[in-house]
């Protein structure tokens, strides 16, 4: 079972109000702060939880942890500022990984995929279907040439819009050649060659914010890899899926 969105942050949380002299601040108060981000985060009410994390962190209270929440429930909801929350939560992580060069085809397709904002997308689809759906029945109905061949034309374009940006709605709905990915909620976690608690089989070791990549999963384990490559096994209760 994996670890619950708001676990890294209250760990996060405490471990800042100790560093900042804030440690006055009873835990009870601290819980009550995170816990209206944690419920609406679980009833996939994103925009509440965004609203609850960054009350949060204009309380003073910031870290990783919180950096990664908000990014995650920007991504469900769709909002491109999770990219930026994304960046900053990576840059305050303790394990420093180099990413490979991705392909130029993967680029393109990740580039094109994302171009427009889910409702932006949506929006499109939806007047492409009404001109192919009004174009189709102006040729139809209407008996003047010139009549006709403005419903054959909007037709004709609201069919293109429907192929080309609902293919891609339904590669984002869908999630189609994305690679499930997470982030290491755990402050550090040993990668091992194998999916068993055992030290020998130690490989290195990754810090909380880390992003990873899962390929496969053994029971509570999940095979990861890095950004620059590196693979291993880690407990599935280590990390959050995003």
């Amino acid at each position: 079972m994996r670890a619950a969105p708001g676990a890294a942050l209250v760990v996060c949380l405490t471990a800042l109000a100790a560093s900042l002299g804030l440690g006055s601040v009873p835990v009870a108060a601290q819980d009550e702060i995170v816990a209206r981000g944690n419920q609406a985060y679980q009833d996939g009410d994103w925009a509440g939880a965004i609203d609850a994390y960054e009350a949060v962190r204009e309380a003073g209270f910031d870290g990783p942890g919180l950096q990664y929440n908000l990014g995650n429930a920007y991504f469900k909801s769709g909002d491109p500022v999770l990219h930026a929350h994304l960046a900053l939560g990576r840059s305050l992580t303790a394990h420093a990984v180099e990413p490979l060069p991705e392909f130029w085809l993967f680029s393109l397709a990740s580039w094109w995929i994302d171009l427009l904002p889910r409702g932006a997308l949506v929006a499109a689809v939806a007047a492409g279907w009404l001109a192919l759906a009004t174009g189709l029945i102006v040729r139809i109905l209407v008996r003047a040439d010139r009549g006709r061949r403005v419903g054959g034309w909007a037709a004709v374009v609201g069919a293109l819009v429907v192929l080309v940006l609902g293919a891609n709605l339904l590669v984002r709905e869908l999630g189609l050649g994305r690679a499930e990915r997470g982030v290491i909620l755990a402050e550090a976690v040993a990668v091992r060659s194998a999916p068993a608690q055992d030290d020998d089989l130690t490989l290195f070791e990754i810090h909380e914010g880390t992003t990873v990549r899962l390929d496969q999963r053994a029971g509570d384990w999940a095979e990861v890899v890095l950004d620059d490559g590196k693979v291993g096994w880690v407990p599935l209760s280590a990390l959050e899926i995003i």
